[in-house]
């Protein structure tokens, strides 16, 4: 017989046991789970979920492409989105395309408000009416032109104009890229993806290729690429735009602007907030306008090149000038005949750039030119342009635009395997 155990020896197992099973709860609890219990913990995890779930709507959204529009149905009201839109609208193929920033913009636009004899807003006025006369009256025959000419415009933008959109039907004869020295060395640029013409034109081809060059910062890069990998965030710009229209529209609805009062537009809200939506542009709220010689009066924006011409950053030099490059190789390839345009400036402006960087630049752009086929005039150093042609240290008014048309008009006219003209009559004046 087994003995009886006394009271004292039964407590003592009830609580070695009890000992025992908080230590085996405890030893569980520390080890990592295994098994079915892991599988639960994911199942079971909010996170996971969440992931999973946000996975499965950015597929859903890829395969309806949702919120993806064609690249051609730019919807952006910005300098660059109405003249992307009306050259790939357009039924003509122009047969002089002229590219480069404001340098060659502001001449050519204000000196059109004087030969038209009336304003032109500038998100619709986006040919040269006086060139296409200019050429019609040396040659005898008609063109049409057309004005990608941007704002803020870099080498790197006019490649990819080159390269996305001068092609196929809309490629034409005679392309016309008139540069300064600021387009190769802004120190106000933080890097060329970050321009307004870049971010729409990038939607039209993919720049992987050129990643290294048009995003230096990894930062950059890494968001580019993550909106590569994940739907929603790579079409975060095109919601937002979407989203802000929609918003806009009802608002508009629910609340219209009373009869009599002045809509509050985007020049407005800058007046406030100075880096409000720089690139934005509604349609009547920019206009060249026709001035008289008694009317010009020369700003001084020699503060703001100051700023520009700081120090010489020559890996933005050298990153634009191989766009300069390639947009010449794209060229060659289609047939485009390119005359580069060495747009002149003033001696202030000049005098803000180091010898050896204006040097560079001077060389770069006329042997670039030379080795490439195209043709080169060089309007800074043909001593033709005085300060009183000026608008500003940059910008040529209207008498200096039209006086920079004509010297180009005779180039084209006078040699044959530039002349850009075909039989037909002069476009209507609109």
């Amino acid at each position: 017989m087994v003995p009886a155990k006394s009271a004292s020896a039964a407590a003592d197992e009830r609580s070695l046991g009890n000992a025992c099973r908080v230590g085996a709860r405890s030893a569980s609890a520390g080890a990592p789970a295994r098994g079915p219990d892991l599988i639960e913990q994911l199942i079971s995890s909010r996170f996971v979920f969440a992931a999973v779930a946000f996975a499965l709507v950015c597929a859903m959204a890829a395969t309806v492409s949702f919120a993806r529009a064609p690249a051609w149905q730019v919807r952006d009201k910005t300098w660059a989105g109405w003249a992307v839109r009306d050259f790939l609208t357009g039924d003509e193929r122009p047969q002089v395309v002229f590219l480069g920033s404001s340098l060659v913009l502001v001449p050519v636009a204000t000196v059109d408000a004087n030969f038209l004899g009336r304003r032109l807003d500038g998100s619709q006025h986006h040919r040269s009416y006086y060139f296409e006369h200019g050429i019609e009256r040396r040659t005898g025959s008609s063109i049409r032109s057309f004005i990608l000419a941007l704002p803020g415009q870099m080498p790197s933008d006019a490649y990819l104009i080159t390269d996305y959109l001068l092609d196929g039907k809309k490629t034409p004869p005679v392309l016309v890229y008139g540069v300064g020295p600021r387009d190769f060395m802004d120190n106000l640029l933080p890097s060329p993806a970050s321009t307004d013409l870049f971010r729409c034109l990038s939607r039209f081809g993919d720049i992987s290729g050129m990643l290294d060059r048009v995003m230096p910062d990894w930062v950059d890069r890494f968001n580019y690429r993550l909106g590569r990998c994940v739907y929603l965030y790579g079409m975060k710009e095109e919601l937002s735009c979407r989203a802000g229209q929609a918003l806009c529209r009802l608002l508009d609805r629910l609340l219209p602007v009373p009869p009599g009062v002045t809509p509050y537009t985007v020049a407005h809200r800058r007046e406030i907030l100075p880096g409000y939506q720089m690139g934005g542009l509604e349609a009547g709220e920019a206009f060249f306008r026709p001035h008289g010689k008694d009317e010009l009066t020369f700003a001084d924006n020699i503060a703001e090149y100051r700023k520009r011409y700081s120090t010489v950053r020559w890996d933005t030099f050298t990153t634009q000038m191989r766009f300069f490059a390639e947009l010449l190789d794209v060229a060659r390839q289609r047939g485009i005949h390119v005359v580069v345009v060495s747009m002149p400036i003033t001696e202030i402006n000049r005098s803000l750039i180091a010898g050896y960087a204006w040097d560079a630049y001077r060389n770069s752009i006329h042997v670039l030119a030379t080795v490439k086929g195209a043709s080169f005039l060089d309007l800074d150093g043909s001593g033709a342009f005085k300060q009183s042609d000026f608008m500003d240290t940059v910008h040529l008014h209207s008498g200096g635009g039209k006086k920079m048309l004509d010297m180009l008009a005779d180039r084209l006219a006078a040699d044959s395997a530039l002349r850009p003209a075909r039989p037909g009559k002069r476009q209507p004046e609109m």
